[in-house]
Parts: C-alpha cells; sequence; structure tokens
C-alpha cells in the first residue's frame, strides 16, 4: 500500500527539494532555540526565534510561487494542447473533459500528431477512453484507408461506456472496443494480470501501441507485459506510447523492454504525467 501510494505522488511530479530546504533548516534552528532556552532564558530564545519565523514564511511564500508557477506553466502547455487537437481533427461534437484519470491533452495531441505524421493502419490500445475517441477521429480524418483502432479494456462498464462514445460521434467504422478481463498471464518466471488477448484477432501488423493500462494498483509493473506479449504482433516501423512513465514502475518496465529489445530506443517527453515514446531502430 505505502509503495503504490509513494507511487501515485512521484507520477504528480512532486518534488521534495523545496521541503528540504524548507524543513531541515527550520527544525535546527528550533533545537537551537530550545537549547538556548534552556541556558541562557527565555528572552534569549525569543531573540533566536524570530530568525527562524522570519525565514520559514520567506521559504514558504517560495515554496507557494514556485507551486504555483509550476502549476500555471502546465496549466498553459495543457490549454495549448487542446488547441492543437481542435485544430487538426474537427469532432462532430464535443469532446469530453481531459482531466483527472483520462487521457491528458498532451497525451491526445501526441496521438494526433503520431496519427497525422506515420498514418498507421492499425492502432492498437490498452484501457480506452477519451484517447480511443480521439485517435479514432484522427485516423479518419488523416489516415489511410481502412485505418482503426482496437481499444482492450478490463472494464465492461468502461468500454460499453467508451463504445456508446464512439456511436455518439459516428466513429464505428474506425474504432472497436473490446473487453478484456484481467487474468494471471505468466512471463518468464512471473505470473502478471494481464488482459485477455483471446478476441483480439489481428489481420495487420500493429503501427501504433498505446499503453495507458492496466492500473497501476492491478499489480507491480503492471505494463510491463505489453511489449514482450505484443511484440511479434508489431510493425517494424511500430510506435509505443506509454502514458504516466513519470511513474518508477513505468520507467522500470521501459528500462526492462530496452534491455530485452534492443532494437527501441526511447524519446521521454517530461510532462505532468511523464510520457515514453518508444520508435524502433531496425
Amino acid at each position: 500500500m505505502i509503495s503504490r501510494i509513494k507511487e501515485d505522488l512521484d507520477s504528480l511530479n512532486i518534488k521534495y527539494k523545496d521541503n528540504n530546504v524548507i524543513f531541515i533548516p527550520s527544525i535546527l534552528l528550533l533545537v537551537i532555540g530550545f537549547i538556548v532556552h534552556y541556558f541562557l532564558g527565555f528572552e534569549a530564545a525569543v531573540i533566536v526565534g524570530l530568525p527562524l519565523i522570519t525565514f520559514v514564511l520567506i521559504a514558504l511564500l517560495f515554496h507557494v510561487y514556485r507551486s504555483v508557477e509550476k502549476e500555471l506553466e502546465e496549466e498553459r502547455t495543457q490549454f495549448q494542447a487542446i488547441q492543437g487537437i481542435y485544430t487538426f481533427i474537427r469532432p462532430r461534437y464535443p469532446l469530453p473533459s481531459m482531466s483527472r484519470w483520462t487521457a491528458y491533452p498532451d497525451l491526445a495531441e501526441t496521438i494526433v500528431r503520431e496519427c497525422m505524421v506515420n498514418k498507421p493502419k492499425l492502432v492498437v490500445e490498452l484501457g480506452s477512453g477519451i484517447s480511443t475517441l480521439i485517435t479514432a477521429y484522427a485516423l479518419e480524418q488523416h489516415g489511410e484507408t481502412g485505418a482503426h483502432i482496437i481499444s482492450l479494456d478490463h472494464s465492461q462498464e468502461y468500454a460499453q461506456k467508451t463504445t456508446e462514445l464512439l456511436k455518439v460521434h459516428e466513429l464505428e467504422t474506425h474504432a472497436q472496443v473490446l473487453y478484456s478481463p484481467l487474468e494471471p498471464t505468466q512471463i518468464g518466471n512471473k505470473t502478471y494480470s494481464w488482459y485477455n488477448l483471446d478476441r483480439l484477432s489481428l489481420k495487420d501488423t500493429i503501427d501504433l501501441l498505446i499503453v495507458d493500462g492496466p492500473p497501476v494498483k492491478t499489480n507491480q509493473l503492471a505494463r510491463y507485459p505489453a511489449l514482450p506479449l505484443l511484440i511479434s504482433k508489431l510493425s517494424n516501423e511500430c510506435i509505443i506510447l506509454l502514458d504516466d512513465a513519470a511513474r518508477p514502475s513505468e520507467q522500470q518496465a521501459v528500462s526492462q523492454w530496452l534491455g530485452e529489445f534492443p532494437g527501441f530506443k526511447q524519446e521521454y517527453i517530461s510532462n505532468k504525467k511523464g510520457l515514453s515514446i518508444l520508435r524502433r531502430t531496425l
């Protein structure tokens, strides 16, 4: 439980440097204040405590300033990404909100860009949602004839919601959502909880693989199985997008991928959740 909480905090890019700058000197000065009070009395302790209070207030103001500045910069980045999305795709109906547990705008914009530049014929996505909708639009408006996305979701409820969303936007011919429950899957000498692939029948190789599931809480290195289990189905030009790449578990998964499959190179984008882009070097 503790390790999962830590991973969730790390995924938000929370930095501890400012806290150390504030609290370590504060604790030291507080200890000094008690010592002075014990040996020299209250008046001397007050004299020592005034610089402590002043320092803490200034440090807190600086910390708040940096936090607000970072949040504003992140908001600008996401707003620009939304502008990019609406510039290059023309939705028939308003898009759902892109926040909290859904794909962030910067991930969605990256998907649109990859679809426009590389023209994937088949996209496979692990974890359905707003990203499925946006990918289908990008394939419809900028892809080759017959280009489509297949999205796997371990939740029957969310798979149904995404399917209904695709119908509202009239994108059923460009997207398919498969309910794929998680089941014990053996890779080497380890067992993972991963998607059932029985319904994933592919006529083409995968040109773009979007890894946004399973959720990190399902098991350790929850998204690692994606490459070992799908490597034989990837095209020679396949591109892999791994969301939430700022988390230690995803970073470890990428490290293992690169070690086990040396034909890939990684580009890491340091946004709020982190994004790893793997491209084949063959």
